[in-house]
């Protein structure tokens, strides 16, 4: 069980949306000390996959060079983190690449069988 006086990301969480949000995730994942697990846990855990692949996606495509020949501009940058938001959530709850049932078992939760 995570010890819920422990910081779980550093200082960097407070100038971070996503590590914010990754922060707050872990927090409400750890608030029975009583070991008990929260019905919100599995949820909990497939947003925080989400968010990973998020991640992922986002730093892939900073790796593309841009030629600028044929550039959407903000818009598209828009456009693009807004489909990566979408697309990493369909492929969470499609059963993802199995970060959330590790981080369940982690937690203390049982994994789930997915068929």
């Amino acid at each position: 069980m995570v010890d819920k006086n422990l910081p779980l990301l550093s200082a960097a969480a407070h100038f971070n949306p996503l590590h914010q949000k990754i922060n707050d995730a872990l927090r409400s994942a750890a608030k029975h000390p009583d070991g008990r697990i929260e019905a919100e846990l599995p949820a909990t855990c497939a947003e925080m996959e989400s968010l990973f692949i998020n991640y992922l996606f986002k730093e892939m495509r900073a790796t593309i060079s841009k030629s600028g020949f044929i550039s959407g501009g903000r818009g598209e940058e828009i456009f693009t983190s807004l489909l990566d938001a979408e697309r990493s959530r369909n492929i969470s709850t499609a059963g993802g690449i199995g970060l959330a049932e590790i981080m369940l078992a982690q937690l203390g939760g049982k994994e789930k069988s997915k068929k």
